[in-house]
């Protein structure tokens, strides 16, 4: 028995205890060496077996969910090993280490409705999880608590894409894959009907005036992708103004230096100006759309990573 992949097991767990019932949140809080999945990989199980997310990546997960039943049943959280030191001798990490894994099935309803707003608000939130006490607090900032393991929950990361042709809707795809939160805008109906699959919201956009995005924070990427560089000017200057952590455009070296030029026009300053990605995305080498929006993506990766 395994668990399929979500970016959050959050919402299910929600929907399980909507149907009434009995559930576990268990969560990965320590590990000796390297471990399958990184600290803080959660799973939610219900009393029925249903399971989603990952703590090992298939190698104990139907050990965890047997478990997490056994534990609904009897109404106890509590830690348990698997891999080296386990007493659970026939489960074996492939990476040969340790780990810890924290099963609350006392998780409250407060505390899931609070972990939830946050999200749809996107402010970042914190679970501190302290084994030994039997404490589990949601919050915004965590108290200090010796021995407890904090569990961040950022926003769900964004990339805002406007422009045209038909690296927008690979871009999309990708993204989404990659568990972006997609917004796209492009004046082209046919590039929105072909990206709108893969989008939160796809918007048409009738002149470079007409950008307007309140939205951006510093868990937003945003990328522009056009081939008519006369429509960036204005939107790039918002994007380079806000604290969105990524900024990229299409185009060539040349193009950027024409680019360049035309930004300090409008008053955006040397150091705004450093932070654009452009020519955008890694050189892997590749031409066409697919590889254009992959390369894209891999950078809008490694530039959140580096930043958090």
């Amino acid at each position: 028995m395994s668990a399929i992949y979500v970016p959050s097991v959050l919402p299910n767990l929600r929907q399980w205890r909507a149907l009434g019932l009995k559930t576990a949140l268990v969560t990965l809080i320590a590990a000796d060496g390297s471990a399958p999945r990184p600290l803080g990989s959660q799973m939610a199980i219900a009393e029925t077996g249903a399971a989603v997310g990952n703590i090992t990546g298939g190698c104990a997960e139907a050990a965890i969910i047997a478990e997490a039943q056994a534990r609904i049943a009897r109404g106890k959280s509590g830690t348990v090993r698997y891999g080296a030191g386990s007493p659970y001798i026939d489960i074996r990490l492939p990476c040969g280490s340790g780990i810890d894994v924290y099963f609350d099935v006392n998780f409250t309803d407060a505390a899931l409705a609070s972990l939830l707003d946050f999200r749809v608000l996107r402010q970042p939130a914190t679970l501190s999880i302290n084994p030994a006490a039997g404490r589990v607090i949601a919050a915004i900032t965590p108290a200090a608590d010796p021995g407890a393991y904090i569990r961040h929950y950022p926003p769900t990361p964004r990339l805002v894409a406007v422009g045209k042709g038909p690296t927008v809707p690979i871009l999309a795809r990708l993204a989404s894959a990659a568990d972006f939160e997609v917004i796209a805008m492009s004046s082209e109906v046919e590039t929105l009907e072909a990206t709108v699959a893969h989008a939160v919201r796809a918007e048409y956009l009738a002149a470079p005036a007409a950008f307007r995005f309140a939205e951006f924070d510093r868990w937003t990427a945003f990328v522009s992708l056009f081939h008519e560089h006369e429509w960036e000017p204005l939107i790039l200057k918002q994007a380079l103004a806000s604290e969105c952590f990524y900024v990229g455009a299409l185009g060539s070296k040349r193009t950027h230096e024409e680019r360049v030029v035309n930004l300090r026009r409008l008053g955006v300053t040397d150091a705004a100006l450093a932070r654009l990605r452009a020519p955008v995305g890694l050189k892997l080498g590749g031409k066409n759309p697919p590889e254009i929006a992959v390369a894209i993506v891999a950078e809008i990766i490694q530039t959140q990573y580096a930043t958090t």
